[in-house]
Order: C-alpha cells, then structure tokens, then sequence
C-alpha cells in the first residue's frame, strides 16, 4: 500500500525538475477520464461510477458543457448523413 501524499509529492518533484511543463495535480487526471468517457459516448451514470460517485448529480453539473458539445457533434453527424451531399 503506498502513502496517500506519495503521488503529489511525485508530482511537485517532477514539476520542479521540469520548470518547462505545466504542474499537474492528481486531481487532473480525474477530470482527464471524465472527458475521454464522455468524448467516447460513455452514458453518464458509467462516467459517474468510474469518478467513483454515488449520484449522477454532480457529474453532470460538472461536465454538461463537454454533454453538450457532444450533442452538438452528434448532430452534425446525422445532418452529413442525410442531409448533405458529398463530393
């Protein structure tokens, strides 16, 4: 079992050492697969459980604006299929 601080601290060591590139914290990551998930299509209540909440709630009072770009893609999608003519 490691130590709960063990990732920050490798984290800011390696931000020291490496001035060039943006600090990240673990938290970020977190944010990292909500927005891969919902990119991919992954439904709400999967994204949810993968960030390890009991409600669907907070995600999607976190991460709608990326829903609704989703949405928006999707559109377009449909509209290309159907709609519009190819070359």
């Amino acid at each position: 079992m490691i130590h709960p601080d063990s990732l920050t601290t490798y984290l800011r060591k390696f931000s020291e050492k490496h001035p060039e590139l943006p600090h990240i914290n673990p938290h970020a990551f977190r944010h990292t697969v909500a927005s891969v998930l919902i990119n991919a299509g992954q439904d709400i209540v999967t994204v949810s459980r993968r960030l390890g909440r009991s409600r669907t709630s907070a995600t999607l009072d976190v991460y709608s604006h990326m829903i609704a770009e989703a949405d928006t893609d999707a559109s377009e999608v449909i509209a290309d299929a159907l709609l519009r003519r190819r070359a």
